[in-house]
């Protein structure tokens, strides 16, 4: 079945179905696992993009229609170096770690219609920014309470996502969901560090190498909803 045509079921079916003017708020959280696509693969070379996010949904009153806001925070690398010519006349072998972080916050639309059932599927649209960050902290081990710390790297670009899902009951009174969902997630151009962005020189001296790319990923998610 395309796009086009589940859309028109699911609008067909949501007006045949909704119940009066109910308003709905719901709200939950998202475990995703980002695989990267296209130049952003080529570019990274990273494997996969781990996020957590935290959202809400509220009905448009008389609709299937659902407005909100989903905050995601995920690490697409980390890396371990470990030098002595970190401090000028300090021989001494130190523990830099560093990690590229990715945080989006994205308004959104979905079309949801109440089907009476478990089972609610889904078509929505995200549009929001994106903000990746590379921070570092210098430890004398792993247990050492840093030394230093700071970000080292970070960029903005517009993001956009499409993608579809389905909401399923799991008590009887229907207001606590499991949710599964998959989002093709574009953005626009955008600087990042990889984990080989970081080298050093001769001097002991700290090299950026930014990658740039867009950020394209197919991301399948599984979430926990809870209806208010």
């Amino acid at each position: 079945m395309n796009v086009r045509l589940l859309l028109l079921v699911l609008i067909s079916t949501s007006l045949a179905n909704i119940r009066g003017n109910a308003q709905q708020l719901i709200g939950g959280i998202h475990f995703k696992s980002g695989i990267p696509t296209g130049d952003f693969h080529q570019a990274s070379g990273i494997n996969v993009v781990s996020e957590l996010s935290a959202g809400a949904l509220y009905a448009i009153k008389g609709s299937p229609v659902f407005v909100g806001a989903d905050l995601g925070y995920g690490r697409y690398g980390t890396a371990v170096t470990r030098r002595r010519d970190i401090f000028p006349g300090v021989n001494q072998r130190f523990r830099i770690r560093r990690n590229n972080n990715v945080v989006n916050l994205m308004g959104l639309v979905r079309l949801m219609p109440d089907l009476n059932s478990k089972f609610r599927p889904f078509l929505e649209g995200q549009i929001g920014g994106i903000h990746t960050f590379t921070r570092s902290r210098i430890r004398e081990n792993r247990l050492a309470d840093p030394i230093a710390s700071g970000t080292e790297h970070h960029d903005w670009a517009l993001m956009v996502q499409a993608g579809a899902g389905v909401m399923v009951a799991v008590n009887s009174s229907r207001d606590t969901f499991m949710e599964l969902k998959v989002n093709y997630v574009n953005s626009g151009e955008i600087n990042y560090l990889s984990r080989d962005s970081a080298t050093y020189n001769e001097q002991g001296e700290l090299m950026l190498a930014p990658k740039s790319s867009t950020f394209n990923m197919i991301q399948p998610s599984v979430g926990v909803k809870y209806l208010f």
